[in-house]
């Protein structure tokens, strides 16, 4: 949101810190030396340049602080407010009552009323063909050579031909001769079949498998298995999933080819993982709204601690001070939703107490922290308040009564403020003299800083 103060059109909290720098650069110029002759000539001690110069650093510093602290609560609890566009009260989410039946995950088009019962009652399976397992080792019968075709889903097939024997005549293992036919097979990427070598407790089988799932992509075998048989038998069926969803009291059910299927009009994807019923709903994760209270009241905090540790620099910050310590809302109203405060005027979260707020009554407990009078939208008010106001205001005290003190502080005083003074006006020159297309740079920089704020 756009800030009057550290922030305004010509954006004052880069403007004073670069009065600040013009500060220093006035030290070493032309102008400044003939005023450090004349501090020269009436005695004045170098010690208190020294102490302008710690003064200047200190306070540049602090506003960065400001600025930097103030923004960090403003975009905490930017999450937390109910009108807000991006807010963890809308930032549903999908979950499954019971997740070894089906998980799922929403997107971005997620709504917060969905309440969906989910019954599998088949999973979707590859076919699995597997021929006899023999010792590895074992040699095969004669006359045990494979000449059989794999026909996959899509109609083409190939002609796999392994002997039984080695070049010399003698009689081949079982485990080479089904390597050999695994290796020709998966040759044959079209087939859409995927060939392994199972070994279980020293005995192989030749194992084929379709790559997809579902009963469209089944395969069949056919001919002279040899040495694997029983690979022309499927030992799993390809088998498409099957389900049922139930939605404001209506059932349809569905197939797919996959264990991967969406629901809710596309809003949530669900993956099948057994038979059985879950319940799939939509709604907004506790943790997420527990992890964001916790994160606003410690900005909270520490934007009190930083404005506790500067309020003699200023009536602008001792004022916000003053504001950041009232209370947020009464204080059994706070306890009420897990949020109470110590001795030192900080600010704790009960997370479990807040959980329980939340599960008992979740639209008051929305409305007490997120609401249009929330603990969310006056912390961000107290931080556009104090951001808007101006640097002058929040460290007038540093301006004029931390240079020092006799002639030397009143004389470093009055060049500052004569800097403060004529600073934005110098710039403004500076960008003027580069022609039109600088000038509207600097009134472009500066809305656009406004909006970025």
């Amino acid at each position: 949101m756009a800030i009057s103060g550290i922030g305004s059109y010509n954006y004052q909290y880069a403007s004073s810190l670069n009065q600040m720098r013009w500060l220093e650069y006035s030290k070493n110029s032309a102008s400044a030396a003939e005023e450090a002759k004349k501090k020269l000539e009436s005695g004045s001690s170098s010690s208190s340049t020294s102490s302008v110069k710690s003064s200047y650093s200190s306070t540049e510093s602090f506003l960065r602080d400001y600025q930097s602290e103030l923004t960090a609560l403003e975009s905490a609890a930017s999450k937390l407010i109910y009108g807000n566009s991006k807010n963890v009260f809308t930032d549903f989410k999908a979950a499954s009552t019971n997740e070894d039946v089906a998980s799922v995950k929403g997107n971005w088009r997620l709504n917060g009323n969905t309440d969906i019962t989910l019954n599998v009652t088949s999973l979707a399976q590859a076919q699995k063909n597997e021929s006899a397992a023999h010792y590895s080792q074992e040699k095969v019968e004669a006359g045990a050579d494979m000449e059989f075709k794999i026909t996959g889903a899509s109609g083409m097939s190939a002609e796999i031909s392994i002997s039984s024997t080695n070049k010399d005549g003698s009689a081949r293992t079982y485990n080479d001769m089904y390597q050999d036919a695994a290796k020709a097979i998966n040759a044959n990427s079209h087939l859409g079949v995927r060939a392994t070598v199972s070994n279980v407790e020293g005995k192989v089988s030749l194992v084929l498998t379709a790559k997809d799932t579902g009963e469209s992509k089944g395969f069949t075998v056919e001919g002279k298995t040899g040495a694997a048989a029983g690979i022309e038998n499927a030992s799993v069926a390809a088998q498409d999933a099957v389900y049922s969803v139930t939605e404001n009291g209506y059932t349809q059910e569905y197939r797919s080819s996959t264990n991967d299927i969406t629901l809710d009009y596309g809003r949530i994807d669900a993956k099948l993982k057994a038979t059985g019923e879950t319940n799939v709903y939509t709604g907004v994760d506790e943790d997420d709204v527990v992890a964001a209270v916790k994160d606003l009241v410690d900005k909270y905090n520490s934007v009190t601690s930083m404005l506790s540790a500067n309020a003699g620099r200023g009536s602008g910050a001792a004022s916000h001070l003053a504001s950041f310590q009232r209370g947020m809302a009464d204080k059994k109203t706070l306890a009420a939703i897990g949020i109470n405060f110590d001795e030192y005027g900080k600010m704790h979260v009960d997370e479990d107490k807040l959980k329980e707020s939340l599960e008992n009554d979740y639209n008051w407990t929305r409305d007490m922290i997120g609401g249009q009078f929330g603990i969310a939208q006056k912390a961000a008010t107290r931080a556009d308040s104090a951001l808007s106001d101006s640097v002058q205001s929040i460290v007038d005290k540093d301006l004029s009564n931390g240079q020092g003190s006799g002639s030397d502080s009143d004389s470093v005083t009055s060049a500052v403020t004569k800097g403060i003074g004529s600073s934005s006006f110098q710039y403004f020159s500076s960008f003027a003299r580069g022609g039109a297309f600088n000038l509207s740079n600097y009134y472009a920089v500066g809305m656009l800083l406004n909006t970025l704020a």
